[in-house]
This record gives structure tokens, C-alpha cells and sequence, in this order.
């Protein structure tokens, strides 16, 4: 009888493994294929986010330097006009006190000529009145001396005119003679003691100007002195105003250069940053790349934030930036929430990013295979971390306002092949 031939025993780990095998087949057959989580290798970003986490602290610290150098340059920029400004001023009253003091000696001058010829004529019209007054008196005397004689042999006088006629009418013409002299001798009197006083009321006006005159040259030259003052003074302020200008200037380009310097520092390190994130963004998309082939975990995407926050504020659309006033194109959605609201997965997917970044803040990246991608920005804190699984509606991070942010709201950005789209294209608007 021949002996059955021994079975060679099974080595235990080819029974585990085809146990696990079999398991597998099984679990694969019995959940929907759509449903299922598929697992992907993420890119660990740590160090690389760590070097540009460094390099924003560095960009941050060198806009505070720049920031701050601008401000000295718009300090010193605005000192430097001021004083420019300032000098400008002191010249134009220099001109003017020039102006002013030669109008004061002119007026000086025109006002020594003016008394110069007020005395020569007043020395005039005193000659006249005392030669006028001479006049006066020896008129006076004859008169008065033909007055005593007729009077003291008016009759004699008299009887010779009648004797003397040769007929009544001779007689009448003789007697309207004497009558004649005497009005005449009368009349002239008047008229010298009427140019006498004419002469006194010309010589009293001349008199007058001759004083006004001299006050007004003792005010003027009372005025010149307090004007040279000035003019000294403001020639001493515009020799210190030029040298302060001077100082100004060289402070205005310092400062101006040390702002150029700083600005080209902050250009370059946020060429720096860019690049970085750059890479970081062209490794996200390799890792998206490499597991092209997964399947989208499927379904449509939910709503990020507790349904009753329905608004949105900013879409899926080009804008100026709420905070640096810049045109730039929006990749998501915002939806305002309270602070520490629960922000929640829009599908079952792989957490590939859960960090701080200067724009989004804390962040949460998920990826739900297919190359689809959602983002949540701006939490004030994160509940899972790189390569956890998470399941569609559990909560991932809360609402907050850290990065570039200008109140609570939760940024949803869906991406497409690592390029952002309209999220409203996956979503349903409560």
C-alpha cells in the first residue's frame, strides 16, 4: 500500500498574508468604491513652511524697518519744505523791508528838500513883512501928519481953497481934492495892512509846514532804525534758515536713500517669499500629480460653516483687496461667522496642509482624491493636523480673523488639478 504523500505544512505568515488578502477583497467588494476614504501619501511640507515661515518673519521685520524709514523720509521730506518754505517767506519780507526802508529815506530826502524850502521862503515872507511894516509906518506918519495940519488949519486951509477958486464950481472941485488926498492916504493904509496881514497869514502857513515838515522828518528818521532792526534780523534768520535747509537736505536723502534700500530689501525677500511658496505650491501639485489616479471621494461638497451663516461677502471674482487696496483675483468664497465658530470638512478626504500662513492664517488644506482640494483660511484654531483622515461634515478648525483678514469669516477655496475654481460650482448655497 503505497504511503500518501505528506503535505508540506503551510508557513504561517503565507497563511496571514493570504488571510489579510482575502479580507481585503472582501471589504473592497462589500463598501461602495465611492464612498471610500482613499489614502494618500501627503507631501510634508514642515520644514519647507518652517524656512518660509522664517523668511515672512524676516519680510515682516523688514517692512517694519521700511515702514518705519518711510515715515522718517516723510518727516524729513516735510521738515525740508517747510524750512524751503520758510526761506521763501524771510525773502520776501526781506524784499519788502528793502522796499521800505528806500521809500523812508526817499521820503526822508523829499522831506529834508521840503524844509530846506520851506525855510528859504519863510525867510522870504519875514523880510517882507518887516519891509511891508516900515511901509506901513512912515505911510502912517504922513497921514497922521497931514491929518494934524488940516486939522490944526482945516479953517486956513479952507478959507485959502475958497479965496483961491475962481468960481463955486473951482471951489467944489478943490474941496472934492482934498477930500480926494485924505481917502486916498486912507485907502493906501488899508491896503499895506491888508498886505501886511496877507504877508503874517502866509508867513504863519509857512510856519506851519515848516513845523509838520520837521515833525515828519523826526518821525521817519525815529522809523529807520527800527527798520534797519528788522532787516538785520531777518537777514540773520534767513543765514540760519539756509543752514538748516542745507542739514534738511542731507537728511531728506539719507533718508530718502535708506528708504529706497529698504524697499528693495522688502522687494527682494517677498520675491523670496513668492518663490518659496512657489515651490511649495509646485510640490503640493507633484504630490496631487502622483495620485492623480485616485478616485474623488464623491458626492457633493457641503456647506464649510453651520447652515444659518448663508451669506457671502467676497465671491469667486476679481476685487480690490479690503486691506492693502490692491486689484487681485479672490479664489474662494467668504462666508462671516462669529468667532470660534466650527468650521467643518465639505467632504471625507486626507488633510495635506494644517498650519499658519501670513495671508490665509491658520489653514486647513483636505484632499478628497480626484485632484480635488478644498481650503478653509483664517481660523483662529486648527483641529487636525497633515495626513489625518476625516470624514465630510466633522469639524476640522474654528472661525477666527488671523492673516489678511478684516473680520470673522471662514475663505473656502476649491481647487481643481491645484487650480483654484469657483467653489459654487461644487456647493449649494443654504
Amino acid at each position: 500500500m503505497k504511503q500518501r504523500k505528506q503535505k508540506k505544512p503551510v508557513k504561517p505568515y503565507i497563511r496571514i498574508g493570504c488571510v489579510i488578502l482575502a479580507v481585503g477583497m472582501l471589504a473592497t467588494y462589500a463598501i461602495p468604491k465611492w464612498s471610500l476614504v482613499i489614502p494618500v501619501v501627503a507631501y510634508d511640507a514642515t520644514a519647507d513652511k518652517q524656512a518660509v515661515k522664517k523668511m515672512e518673519e524676516e519680510l515682516a521685520a523688514l517692512r517694519g524697518s521700511s515702514a518705519q524709514a518711510t515715515q522718517d523720509y516723510e518727516d524729513a521730506l516735510a521738515a525740508y519744505k517747510q524750512t524751503e518754505a520758510d526761506i521763501l517767506a524771510a525773502e520776501e519780507l526781506k524784499i519788502s523791508l528793502d522796499k521800505e526802508i528806500a521809500a523812508l529815506e526817499t521820503e526822508i530826502d523829499k522831506t529834508n528838500e521840503l524844509l530846506n524850502v520851506y525855510n528859504e521862503q519863510l525867510a522870504v515872507y519875514e523880510v517882507a513883512v518887516a519891509e511891508k511894516e516900515t511901509e506901513i509906518e512912515e505911510r502912517y506918519q504922513l497921514f497922521i501928519d497931514r491929518v494934524r495940519i488940516n486939522y490944526e488949519d482945516s479953517f486956513t486951509s479952507y478959507l485959502e481953497i475958497v479965496l483961491s477958486s475962481e468960481n463955486f464950481s473951482d471951489l467944489l472941485y478943490r474941496v472934492d481934492i482934498v477930500a480926494s488926498l485924505l481917502e486916498y492916504d486912507k485907502r493906501v493904509l488899508k491896503a499895506l495892512d491888508q498886505s501886511k496881514q496877507d504877508l503874517t497869514a502866509l508867513k504863519n502857513d509857512y510856519q506851519a509846514l515848516q513845523y509838520s515838515a520837521q515833525q515828519t522828518l523826526e518821525k521817519l528818521s525815529a522809523d529807520m532804525p527800527v527798520l534797519e532792526e528788522k532787516r538785520k534780523q531777518n537777514e540773520e534768520l534767513i543765514e540760519k534758515l539756509e543752514a538748516d535747509f542745507l542739514e534738511l537736505k542731507n537728511n531728506k536723502e539719507a533718508t530718502e536713500e535708506q528708504k529706497a534700500k529698504l524697499d528693495a530689501q522688502v522687494k527682494a525677500k517677498a520675491a523670496q517669499v513668492a518663490a518659496a511658496e512657489a515651490e511649495i505650491d509646485r510640490k503640493i501639485k507633484e504630490a496631487e500629480e502622483r495620485e492623480r489616479l485616485a478616485n474623488y471621494v464623491g458626492g457633493q461638497l457641503g456647506w464649510p460653516v453651520d447652515i444659518k451663516y448663508n451669506t457671502i461677502t467676497s465671491t469667486f471674482s476679481n476685487r480690490i483687496n479690503p486691506v492693502y487696496g490692491y486689484y487681485e483675483s479672490h479664489n474662494g468664497i467668504d462666508i462671516p461667522v462669529p468667532y470660534g465658530s466650527a468650521i467643518y470638512a465639505a467632504n471625507a478626504g486626507t488633510v495635506i496642509v494644517s498650519e499658519y500662513h501670513y495671508s490665509y492664517g491658520y489653514y486647513v488644506v483636505i484632499d478628497h482624491g480626484g485632484r480635488i482640494s478644498t481650503l478653509y483660511g483664517h481660523n483662529s484654531k486648527l483641529l487636525v493636523s497633515v495626513g489625518d483622515q476625516v470624514t465630510k461634515g466633522q469639524q476640522i478648525a474654528k472661525a477666527g480673523s488671523t492673516g489678511t483678514s478684516t473680520g470673522n469669516h471662514c475663505h473656502f477655496t476649491v481647487r481643481e488639478n491645484g487650480v483654484p475654481v469657483n467653489p459654487m460650482n461644487y456647493v449649494v448655497q443654504p
